[in-house]
């Protein structure tokens, strides 16, 4: 298999755009090739010459990946030693192993209509974009098995999960997986509110800090007009407890923490402007969430300690804009 262009130094002087087409393609058709070698070398059993007692483990030790990555690349070359088509296609980059592994997918869903329709697959999805692509294969499993693809959305809506931690220095990590429904529901929600036609032209904030301000604004909107379910007579809503001195001054170093979380003095003096505030003393008031003060705020003094509920944060899209100020009575 030739990867090089023939007769040419690998130091020819080459355009930046035409180099980088042929290295591109030149990586699809080694990826093709190692894929070829790890088939020969799976169904020949040679891991063992090499120590090894599986190829997977072979794989992982020899070149450093995952198990998981490991596992993938020899399911990979077991599956194009069966479709020569797809091989071939694969060995001279008319297709990479995006596609490589839509179509190995389709081809578990319904081998013998794979094995039928394989070469009008190959050929269709190779001049497609990658969604367009997908789409495809999709509308094929579809079609060539109906219950295989009621199955596979019972497995894509098993795997949602969200997982929310909060980092060292208070910031807020949101990483999951949604179902293709629930994805679409959430992406449209979003981009609603980062449509560029209904942006300020002088707004400063890159496209993912609107991305994640449109996800507060959202939670915002339930807190304040949402359905939300009412627990001890109170509706969901954070709790800032700040120290007197602060709202007045803004000088750090005294109590000033949103349901546990440190946060800036001009964070807690922003969130005072649209929150109700309750003073903290040693006596019981009626309607107070909270009838004491938390035991490590407690050598702070407890009557220079302020309580404010609010729905929401009010931080906004560019808080140096906002000109409230909080005046402590």
């Amino acid at each position: 298999m030739e990867t090089m262009r023939a007769g040419s130094p690998v130091w020819a002087v080459e355009h930046p755009v035409d180099e980088y087409v042929r290295v591109c393609r030149e990586i699809t058709m080694l990826q093709a090739h190692a894929a070829d070698l790890l088939g020969q070398i799976d169904r020949d059993w040679s891991f063992e010459v090499a120590g090894y007692l599986t190829s997977t483990a072979f794989v992982r030790d020899t070149t450093g990946v995952s198990g998981a990555e490991a596992r993938r690349r020899v399911l990979e070359a077991r599956g194009l030693t069966r479709h020569d088509v797809l091989r071939n296609a694969y060995t001279s980059a008319e297709i990479d192993r995006p596609r490589v592994s839509m179509l190995l997918h389709a081809a578990g869903v319904s081998p013998d209509l794979f094995a039928r329709d394989e070469s009008v697959l190959v050929n269709t999805i190779a001049g497609l974009s990658i969604a367009d692509a997908r789409r495809v294969v999709e509308y094929w499993c579809q079609a060539a098995d109906k219950e295989a693809a009621v199955t596979n959305e019972r497995h894509l809506i098993d795997r949602r999960r969200l997982s929310i931690s909060t980092t060292y220095g208070g910031m807020v990590r949101l990483d999951g997986d949604l179902d293709p429904e629930s994805g679409q529901v959430v992406l449209t929600a979003i981009r609603s509110l980062v449509e560029p036609t209904q942006l300020d032209p002088t707004d400063p904030r890159s496209l993912p800090q609107r991305r994640a301000d449109a996800l507060v604004d959202l939670c915002n909107d339930h807190l304040e007009h949402g359905d939300t379910p009412v627990l001890g007579g109170v509706r969901p809503h954070l709790t800032l407890v700040v120290s007197s001195d602060v709202l007045a001054t803004g000088v750090p170093g005294q109590p000033c923490e949103l349901d546990g979380t440190v946060v800036t003095p001009a964070t807690a003096q922003r969130i005072a402007c649209d929150a109700t505030v309750t003073k903290i003393d040693d006596r019981m008031s009626v309607g107070r969430a909270s009838r004491t003060v938390p035991p490590h705020l407690r050598p702070c003094g407890s009557s220079n300690i302020t309580k404010i509920v609010y729905k929401g944060a009010s931080a906004g899209k560019n808080p140096q804009n906002d000109t409230r100020v909080f005046s402590a009575e």
